[in-house]
């Protein structure tokens, strides 16, 4: 019969529970979201000033009805991108986006049926380019003084579909009639296929 030195055994225990906490991790559920206090959080946190009182978007800052996927807004809410400041666990929690991300959700618009469209990554490369979106945005969306940062997407291809369509700020909107919806999906995906910035926190320069 074969016996496990005291080290194999230590080693064995430590496997075993690194992968119950990795199981454990991945199977924790996400935070349930309050509509009501997410609409109260939205407000006293000052995100209606620039997103509109039901994130529809405002010459500050774009639409954000129907927001991303819970996750993804709370990654751009703590390390966000362009002129929109960090916003620190002690101003608004993990919880405290879950129910904004609620609220988001009840007040977006109904779906349209261009949303289940599927992109195709290199033809939106190429329409990218020659309908000149990187003359503001950057080669690959990464943003430029006159533009933000729209590679990869923070918000749902809904509402960057619907921005598009109708901007604000000094973006010119673009009918269906100058580019179809298949046509933004396929942008859309291309820009998805970047992976997102470093968090500024892994940049030694930035520590100086």
């Amino acid at each position: 019969m074969r016996y496990l030195t005291p080290l194999a055994i230590a080693f064995t225990l430590l496997v075993a529970c690194s992968c119950t906490e990795a199981q454990s991790a991945a199977t924790k559920p996400k935070p349930a979201g309050n509509a009501d206090n997410g609409k109260r959080v939205f407000a006293s946190a000052g995100c209606t000033a620039c997103h509109g009182a039901q994130g529809q978007g405002t010459s500050l800052a774009p639409q954000i009805a129907p927001p991303p996927e819970l996750p993804a807004l709370i990654g751009y809410v703590r390390q966000p991108t362009g002129k929109m400041p960090p916003v620190p666990v002690a101003t608004a929690s993990d919880q405290d986006i879950a129910d904004i991300f609620a609220f988001l959700k009840s007040v977006a618009p109904a779906p349209t049926a261009g949303e289940s469209l599927t992109g195709n990554a290199d033809n939106g490369k190429r329409l990218f380019a020659s309908y000149g979106c990187y003359e503001c945005h950057g080669r690959q969306g990464a943003g430029a003084a006159i533009a933000p940062r729209v590679g990869p997407p923070a918000i749902s291809f809904a509402a960057f579909l619907r921005y598009v369509r109708t901007p604000t700020g000094q973006m010119p909107p673009y009918t269906a009639k100058v580019v179809s919806d298949q046509d933004l999906a396929d942008i859309y995906t291309f820009l998805k296929s970047f992976p997102p910035p470093a968090p500024a926190s892994s940049i030694p320069l930035l520590k100086q």
